[in-house]
């Protein structure tokens, strides 16, 4: 029994088919199931003798080197290529537009340009021509689905690169939506020859020392609001800097920290990313929905992890946040 719906994704691989070029990417900030996820899926299309390219909005961070076929990811701006050489462009692991581009999202594409919407969020809003969204522990055991669908073979390169997404997004099997399927999956490609010791080491055990500053200065501006239950910290750009910490060094804090506090319901975290953007990441502790909080913040995500970007100074969004999340939890 499949969770992925059989009939659309039957109806996805006869697009993919057809298709002569297609455009991937991966998520503003990506994380490790969503490098991961594409790469699969990009693995699979070039030996269906596939053209495609891969973007991303953001630098792909550098403790992601090790991932095969990273090299590829080119960093680009959706909003701005020229899409008139795709037939296709596969979105991965993307709720919403806003997960593309920070820029203003086309609205206008070439006649034959499609868009196929492949996402484990619920909050996703299926801005996509074709939306294949299915509630899964991440994106990685959603295709890991859809190939069995296709009937994919899956050897050792590709098995290791989903089970890369499906720890990362489980936490190491640890979060609410893994199940036993979710476990079946991740003994499955064990059996095809992906080692779970060695990716634990390069996802949980391989951050730079950069990163672990970056964690310090969190953990000391962290502040507690014990009466709701939630605790909360951010970052300036300023304090950034004189730590020497670029973008690519803002990672891990949010899972780490945020739900691990006894006696609260969730944490937050806003990183100002340069001046007038914050984006802001929400982690629940004991059921707590924080998916609720980022959709009122323009955001989205699932109940125990989710997260936001705002234009606006940091004292401003801080403000506004907080209000937000009160208002939620005096109701």
């Amino acid at each position: 029994m499949f969770v992925v719906n059989k009939k659309q994704a039957l109806g996805i691989f006869s697009k993919i088919k057809k298709a002569r070029k297609l455009l991937l990417c991966v998520h503003v900030s990506p994380d490790l199931d969503s490098l991961a996820s594409c790469l699969a899926m990009d693995l699979v299309l070039n030996r269906l003798g596939k053209k495609t390219k891969i973007i991303s909005y953001s630098q792909i961070p550098s403790r992601f080197s090790f991932l095969p076929g990273v090299e590829k990811i080119e960093t680009a701006d959706f909003a701005k290529i020229d899409l008139s050489g795709f037939d296709l462009f596969l979105v991965l692991d993307c709720a919403q537009e806003r997960m593309i581009t920070r820029s203003l999202f086309p609205k206008n594409f070439p006649k034959n340009f499609k868009i196929i919407n492949i996402d484990h969020h619920f909050t996703n809003v299926k801005f996509g021509d074709l939306n294949l969204v299915a509630l899964t522990s991440s994106t990685a055991e959603l295709l890991y689905e859809l190939f069995l669908i296709w009937k994919i073979k899956i050897d050792k390169k590709l098995a290791e690169l989903l089970l890369f997404g499906l720890v990362s997004d489980t936490g190491c099997f640890r979060y609410s939506l893994t199940t036993q399927k979710t476990l079946e999956a991740g003994a499955e490609l064990m059996k095809k020859g992906a080692v779970l010791s060695e990716v634990v080491l390069r996802t949980f055990r391989s951050y730079n020392f950069k990163t672990l500053k970056y964690w310090g200065k969190i953990l000391d501006n962290l502040q507690i609001e014990e009466k709701l239950g939630f605790v909360w910290s951010k970052i300036s750009k300023a304090e950034c800097e004189e730590l020497g910490i670029t973008p690519v060094d803002i990672d891990g804090a949010a899972d780490q920290f945020l739900g691990v506090v006894e006696g609260t319901k969730f944490g937050l975290i806003l990183n100002e990313e340069s001046e007038n953007y914050i984006r802001g990441s929400l982690r629940s502790r004991d059921g707590f929905d924080v998916s609720r909080i980022a959709q009122k913040l323009g955001g989205g995500g699932h109940k125990a992890a989710a997260g936001f970007s705002l234009e606006m100074c940091l004292a401003e969004a801080e403000e506004k946040v907080l209000a937000v999340i009160r208002e939620e939890l005096e109701k």
